[in-house]
């Protein structure tokens, strides 16, 4: 992560913008020497919203680790099992 004073990122926020959107990479602002802001793509910062609500949600956290759990128990199907099973159901058409 790159870290600039604010007068720096006020020049410079078009070509900024550009980069955090081209590489994900975010940029720290300082205001007076301390840090007061990140700059990050729109993506990114969506992206990171929803991790926040699912690790802020028990059911879903409960779910991943169920998941996790059958996984490292081998409770798995092949996904081409699972297309068969969900094609003779009429849930998936394609």
């Amino acid at each position: 992560m790159t870290t600039l004073p604010i007068a720096d990122v006020r020049a410079n926020l078009s070509k900024l913008v550009d980069e955090a959107v081209r590489t994900h990479q975010r940029v720290e602002v300082t205001k007076n020497g301390r840090r007061a802001a990140v700059l990050m793509s729109a993506d990114d910062y969506d992206s990171l919203m929803e991790t926040l609500e699912i690790l802020g949600d028990r059911g879903a956290m409960e779910a991943i680790r169920e998941a996790d759990a059958d996984i490292a128990a081998g409770r798995v199907y092949p996904l081409d099992e699972v297309e068969a099973e969900l094609r003779a159901k009429g849930v998936i058409t394609s």
